[in-house]
């Protein structure tokens, strides 16, 4: 029997809390901007809060893949069903748990409260197969796409990891190659792709590589353990750079050419998510210091239930500010909308998904 070692980054905890905290952000807080440059610079930056998503989908990958690659080298080959449940105990408990709530108890609250609501057909959730549903339904459920997408990248992924793990390089390529000539020709064709699989899947093989060349070693890897306190700077700043570059270049060129300056963007930014995680890894004189960031690690734990409930606590906490006729400054009200979502996700984390994190813990085989 191989002796399991527990594999635990709170630096990687920390990058995801933080991550949240974007999200929440963009998702509560809508400024008016004014028409000026340095307005739309703002208006352009804030519209990228929306790339931590992205974040979300490179750091599952990269731990997936980090996980996967230790087993085959434990045990000599890779469980799909093992892996599978762990995913099912990590996902569904929650997950399924507001499914009931929304597709059996809301319909009856809300005829109860006089208060329609537009619910999609279940078996798109239940399917996991949320992300392509595009008609207009209930705010809360909107967010639950990119699980979606997750699920059925874990299927993909987890089969790679049984058939071809001496092969992650070519998965890698496939994957890049796959979703850019998608998204080249989504965008070339005006086809809305925001929400679709082969979007993200480029997010997915970054996180992949990453686990890889740390797995292995790579002039990366030992360029950010050796990494100065200059050239950390540098590169911490290079990004923000970038994104005013590339922002002047949209400002200046025609409207057309917009959709390809956003994805030049997204493109750099998921490269960077990419190099930071493997910086967070290996360099144990980070300025950034995140693994030491005690409530971001635990943001970061708990991000799970944070994502999930979000939707739900903005939309049943401002119908309860209307019904009880509270006004309050928007700094305020965001304020309050967080600290009730963090307590329900606190909540979640300790009295539902522990137990079922716990038996997961006991399926690894490493």
């Amino acid at each position: 029997m191989h002796k399991k070692t527990k594999y635990y980054f709170p630096q990687l905890d920390s990058i995801r809390g933080l991550d949240f905290f974007f999200v929440f952000l963009f998702h509560t807080y809508h400024p008016q901007f004014n028409p000026g440059f340095f307005g739309r610079m703002f208006q352009y930056f804030y519209g990228n809060l929306m790339l931590s998503i992205d974040v979300f989908f490179i750091l599952s990958s990269f731990l997936l893949t980090w996980l996967g690659i230790n087993e085959y080298k434990a045990t000599g080959n890779f469980s799909f069903i093992n892996y599978f449940i762990r995913r099912a105990l990590r996902i569904w408990p929650l997950y399924f748990l507001l499914m009931l709530f929304t597709f059996t108890l809301l319909p009856y609250f809300s005829e109860s409260l006089k208060v329609p609501v537009t619910l999609p057909p279940a078996g798109y959730y239940l399917l996991f197969i949320s992300n392509y549903y595009l008609e207009g339904h209930v705010y809360f459920l909107r967010f639950l796409w990119s699980l979606s997408v997750e699920e059925q990248f874990y299927i993909v992924w987890g089969l790679c990891l049984v058939f071809f793990q001496k092969k992650l390089m070519v998965c890698i390529w496939i994957f890049s190659g796959v979703s850019i000539v998608y998204t080249f020709y989504a965008i070339s064709n005006q086809i809305f792709h925001d929400f679709h699989t082969l979007t993200y899947l480029l997010d997915f093989a970054v996180g992949i590589y990453a686990a890889v060349i740390l797995q292995k070693g790579h002039r990366v890897v030992d360029f950010f353990k050796k990494i100065s306190t200059g050239q950390a700077l540098v590169f911490f700043l290079s990004v923000p750079v970038l994104f005013i570059i590339i922002f002047c270049l949209t400002y200046i060129s025609p409207s057309s050419s917009a959709p390809w300056y956003d994805l030049l963007g997204r493109y750099i930014f998921i490269v960077y998510i990419g190099l930071v995680i493997i910086e967070q890894m290996v360099n144990e004189r980070s300025i950034l210091r995140l693994k030491t960031q005690k409530f971001l690690v635990y943001t970061g734990k708990i991000s799970y239930g944070l994502y999930c409930f979000h939707g739900y606590s903005l939309t049943f906490g401002l119908f309860m500010f209307n019904k009880l006729n509270i006004s309050m400054p928007m700094i305020f009200q965001i304020l309050v909308l967080f600290i009730i979502n963090f307590i329900i996700a606190a909540a979640s984390y300790r009295f539902i998904e522990s137990p079922f994190l716990r038996l997961k813990d006991k399926l690894r085989r490493v």
